[in-house]
């Protein structure tokens, strides 16, 4: 993909990669002419703030807590994207914050940004907080978009009693990392032979993947009995 200066206001296709809150999405380049991994840019949604999920440090750490419904904003986003062909452009880029870039992006004719906040799954932030700049194009339409789903109470903005509490996970110890508070064997024991759900959170490489295991959310690597593969230039 082009430089950041270059891409400003420049749109481009691309496929996402990964979701890794319910306003951020890693995006990699459909095509590429180099050896490894496609090139990738991470996009922030402009304008938007989504509940903080617990920083992968921490989660991996065990004893992490989200924000209130972070954990159904991020998944909102990734069950409506991940994997697919997207168009997006880079909106403005904060240097204040790790140079990090906040960009439109479009699922089909679909402005996901516009999906998030209909939905109630993010907050708006306003003009006044921001530079001049730096602020979606849609921003009007955002805001009128937020008020609807307040009304409405949708999303992070429910009105049922104790929504809020219920939604936040408290995460186990995870078997990635540092995990020495991990019970492995405990969760052999109880779990060996039965089938399992859970929701792919990264693919390692061809043989090994890490998931979170449902409906505790343990954060496991495993690996494909009988596969032998090439190791990734990058992990």
């Amino acid at each position: 993909m082009a430089s950041v200066a270059a891409s400003e206001n420049q749109w481009f296709k691309g496929r996402v990669k990964a979701v890794t809150s319910g306003d951020c999405l890693v995006i990699t380049a459909l095509t590429h002419n180099r050896a490894g991994p496609p090139p990738e840019k991470t996009i922030t949604l402009s304008s938007l703030m989504a509940p903080k999920l617990v920083s992968p440090p921490q989660a991996r750490r065990g004893g992490g807590i989200d924000e209130p419904f972070a954990w159904e904003s991020r998944e909102f986003l990734r069950k409506l994207c991940i994997g697919k062909e997207v168009t997006f452009k880079v909106d403005y880029k904060v240097e204040a914050i790790a140079g990090r870039e906040f960009g439109s992006v479009y699922l089909a004719n679909e402005n996901l940004a516009k999906l998030v906040v209909q939905n109630g799954w993010a907050k708006v932030r306003e003009p006044g907080q921001q530079n001049k700049d730096k602020v979606s194009p849609c921003i009007s339409e955002l805001l009128q978009l937020e008020e609807l789903a307040k009304q409405e109470g949708l999303g992070r903005w429910s009105k049922v009693p104790g929504a809020a509490e219920a939604s936040v996970r408290n995460l186990p110890p995870s078997a990635v990392g540092d995990s020495g508070n991990f019970d492995a064997m405990g969760l052999l024991a109880a779990s060996k032979g039965k089938p399992m759900e859970a929701i792919v959170e990264q693919v390692r490489d061809g043989s090994t993947i890490r998931v979170y295991l449902l409906p505790e959310y343990q954060f496991v690597q495993v690996f494909v009995a009988g596969l032998q593969v090439c190791s990734p230039v990058f992990v």
